[in-house]
């Protein structure tokens, strides 16, 4: 058959008013490339109908009430969070500690932390009156205080909703 086509395009060539054209391989071939997209994280801020839940810890300095820059972007979710959702008229962030040292210490630490991260939120835009902070050192723990592991559990903030109004929409002018 190649030879067909040659002689075809041979007497091509030679007709009068035609020309002989010498086609190349194209140096960048079309390919099709197929790529497995990641899946897209989780979020790590979510609300539920009775708290902002999230999948990460603050962090904060070892025994003290400074929050550690780690944690900065988690924050900056709940108060995008709130911002989209005027309705949480009263979020009250709760710190707990675990139970190691004495308890009026543990307390005074975890008020101190959920001040801080209070501030925080009113620092990027979040109306002060729209936020609590109540520590309830080692209280309520949710793990057991005698492993490292249950110790890290306990040692956690927590957003909860004590006062929802409707939801808003928000409508725009056309």
């Amino acid at each position: 058959m190649s030879r067909t086509i040659w002689i075809l395009t041979a007497a091509l060539a030679a007709a009068p008013g035609c020309s002989l054209i010498t086609v190349q391989q194209d140096p960048f071939p079309i390919m099709e490339i197929k790529a497995d997209r990641p899946e897209a994280a989780p979020p790590r801020v979510v609300l539920t109908p009775s708290s902002i839940q999230i999948a990460d810890k603050v962090q904060f300095a070892f025994n003290s009430a400074e929050l550690l820059p780690v944690s900065f972007s988690l924050l900056d979710e709940v108060a995008k969070m709130m911002k989209e959702n005027p309705q949480i008229e009263q979020l009250q962030i709760e710190g707990h500690t675990d139970a190691t040292g004495t308890a009026a210490r543990n307390r005074a630490l975890s008020q101190q932390r959920a001040e801080s991260v209070r501030t925080y939120l009113v620092k990027q835009g979040i109306g002060k009156g729209r936020l609590t902070a109540k520590g309830f050192g080692p209280e309520r723990p949710i793990a057991g205080n005698d492993t490292p592991e249950g110790q890290e559990a306990n040692r956690r903030v927590e957003f909860n909703i004590l006062k929802q109004g409707p939801k808003k929409v928000l409508v725009q002018d056309e």
